[in-house]
């Protein structure tokens, strides 16, 4: 089990690192291509999928935690007649997400306000757009069918290869179709998204501990029990669209389409950032899925603790390092005047990211006990109160006043849900400090007085320089945590484990 996780979470920050790569190289080309206006609009357009999203009713993420404990159990009936009641529903949601978008574009005004006259063949766009969602749906049932197998490997593989393939042709498009930017970046979401869709098809149709789905186990019981779990992971959806997905819209009444830029390159650094620990923490609901399926409570909170420590380590270090470096990041990248506006954004931003960074595994194991519903209602409660902070702010102090919204609902709702994942645990939040962020403490500390040396009398003056830096404050945290985080234990653990590896065979 334990050698899955770790192969689930290796391919996981593997694909992440790609994504990573690939967005470094192909930001800045697509940004050229389409102008600030046009790529503001992208942006637009994809919080419109992210809200489309919303018609899942929460049934995506509570497949991947009902295959786990189906499969945890060994039951082939209720798996059957799980995948087969969601499939069923997420035909019929696709058909509605198409006919969404295609009403959209016969007036993209509505949610883009005057400025979308100007922009040609809009309306195509989002028709193919509707294309794209209407395999997406369907589609989710054999990617969380596979994620609640913990067969998240060959996803990352199939999604890592796909996304390189990608950007090989995007940019060669955008190349020879100079101005027609949306179209081409819009034609290729469904081509890829049907690749992926035969993959994941045929990855679950291959698998044999997977029973064919079947009209017959089509079941009114099992879509009341999805239904029931789901409506809380959808209170959860809804917060997360409120608060992330208004953004764009906020910027392009309030201020302009032309400014969503300065909000989206800092929030992606952000973004990047949170997804590290996303990408290694990932597997993880359906692995706490399957141990509450054997009912291993001890194993259970050990697990937990352990999960928590080893995400903390990557997460609780980014914030440092793009306080220090992240600013000189973007003007090294995109530029300047990019840097400049995007300063106050990225320091309002952090504070978020380190509540994050705080209660990094706690939706996790509150979402696997099925026991996230309080926290759902708090993070909508709050979700929403970010609308009317982020439009005050945006006419206050403009892009930097929209983040502040966001940040509050950040904050806020990963100190409640913190404490909530501690509820549940039966533990006090003194003993989940102690367990997790206490023991990382000399390490951070550590490095951050390090970065402030180097970035303070060392100017970054270009990206070798940069990544020279990183790495040595990577080495020395590295160093430190294995000094004052790690047990003698753990460590005489490692050190024979590695030893073992390395040493010749005899």
């Amino acid at each position: 089990m334990k050698k899955k996780l770790f192969l689930n979470s290796f391919s996981g920050t593997a694909l992440y690192v790609v994504n990573v790569v690939i967005m470094f190289i192909m930001s800045p080309v697509i940004i050229r291509a389409l102008g600030n206006r046009d790529y503001g609009l992208w942006e637009l357009v994809m919080s419109v999928i992210g809200y489309m999203g919303l018609l899942d009713l929460g049934i995506g993420p509570a497949l991947v935690r009902f295959v786990s404990v189906a499969d945890g159990k060994e039951d082939r009936n209720d798996l059957q007649q799980t995948i087969s009641t969601a499939f069923a529903f997420f035909l019929g949601v696709g058909c509605v997400a198409l006919l969404l978008f295609s009403a959209i574009g016969c007036s993209p005004g509505v949610i883009a306000g005057k400025e979308t006259k100007d922009i040609a063949k809009l309306g195509t766009v989002f028709l193919l757009l509707g294309i794209d969602a209407a395999m997406l749906f369907p589609m989710q049932v054999f990617i969380t069918a596979l994620m609640g197998l913990q067969r998240h490997y060959f996803i990352n593989s199939a999604r890592g290869g796909m996304a390189i393939t990608r950007a090989v042709l995007t940019y060669k498009l955008l190349q020879l179709y100079p101005g027609k930017g949306l179209i081409v970046i819009a034609f290729l979401e469904p081509i890829f998204n049907f690749v992926q869709f035969m993959l994941m098809a045929g990855a679950v149709y291959c698998d044999k501990k997977v029973p064919r789905m079947a009209l017959s186990a089509v079941s009114r019981g099992k879509m009341k029990e999805l239904l029931t779990f789901g409506a809380k992971s959808a209170t959860m959806m809804v917060a997360s669209r409120l608060q992330n997905q208004s953004v764009p819209f906020i910027i392009s009444h309030v201020i302009g389409l032309g400014h969503i830029i300065y909000f989206v390159l800092p929030n992606r650094l952000v973004d990047y950032a949170k997804g590290v620990s996303q990408a290694i923490g990932f597997p993880l609901v359906p692995y706490f899925g399957a141990s509450i399926g054997r009912g291993d409570q001890k194993e259970l909170l050990k697990s937990w603790f352990a999960t928590t420590l080893a995400l903390q380590f990557v997460s609780l270090a980014m914030p440092l390092v793009i306080f220090f470096y992240g600013e000189i990041f973007l003007g090294l990248w995109i530029g300047h005047e990019y840097a400049a506006a995007g300063h106050w954004v990225i320091y309002i931003l952090l504070v978020g990211l380190i509540a994050d960074s705080l209660a990094s595994n706690s939706s996790r194991i509150l979402t696997a006990q099925s026991r996230h519903g309080r926290c759902a209602a708090v993070w909508l409660f709050l979700s929403a109160a970010s609308i009317p902070i982020g439009i005050w702010g945006a006419m206050m102090w403009r892009v930097p006043g929209v983040a502040l919204g966001t940040t509050f609902v950040t904050v806020a709702g990963n100190l409640i849900t913190m404490y909530l994942a501690c509820s549940v645990m039966e533990i006090s939040l003194t003993t989940y400090f102690r367990e997790t962020v206490l023991p990382l403490s000399v390490p951070l500390l550590s490095l951050a007085c390090l970065m402030w040396l180097m970035s303070s009398f060392i100017p970054v003056k270009n990206y070798l320089a940069l990544l020279a830096q990183l790495i040595v404050a990577g080495c020395v945290y590295c160093l430190g945590v294995w000094r004052f985080t790690l047990s003698a234990d753990m460590r005489k653990h490692l050190y024979d484990r590695l030893n073992r590896r390395i040493a010749p065979q005899e």
